[in-house]
């Protein structure tokens, strides 16, 4: 009867669904070059529990007058439960005045990484400020954490 008693808990354990991880998104934006102007860009991502999805960059990047820089990409990622990581990073000469406008969009993993179907979005996070023209320093602004539940 124990035994038994055990693979039903067992097989419950299995059949549990999956919890939403509480999945976090910030931006670190710093200046750079031998002017200071070379602005960079990062996107972090934590997590409270694993998780694994495909990510989409988007939006126009780094924006002036004259130009507008952003290195799109997309890929399959797994995320570890407490660690940070920074999928994606892109860095443009910037006189300002301009703008930051960014998009990280975390789909659910596809069935096979080389097929380009659509997935459902898990989670979708949006950086975007001006930029005076008096600025010398980039502000923590983006820098705040955007946590959202994602169901895998």
């Amino acid at each position: 009867m124990r035994y038994a008693i055990i693979a039903v808990l067992a097989a419950l354990a299995f059949a549990a669904p999956a919890r939403a991880a509480n999945v976090c998104a910030w931006m670190l934006e710093s200046n750079e070059g031998d002017e200071g102007n070379v602005r960079q860009l990062e996107i972090w991502l934590e997590a409270d529990a694993d998780v694994d999805f495909f990510y989409k960059i988007g939006g126009r990047g780094i924006v002036s007058d004259s130009m507008t820089g952003n290195s799109p990409s997309s890929g399959t990622f797994v995320l570890h439960a407490g660690q940070k990581e920074k999928p994606w990073g892109f860095g443009a000469t910037l006189y300002p005045p301009g703008a930051i406008d960014v998009t990280i969009t975390l789909h659910k993993m596809p069935a096979d990484i080389f097929s380009d179907d659509e997935t459902p979005i898990l989670a979708s996070y949006a950086f975007a400020r001006t930029i005076p023209e008096s600025e010398t320093k980039p502000p923590a602004t983006l820098a705040r954490k955007q946590c959202k539940a994602v169901n895998p």
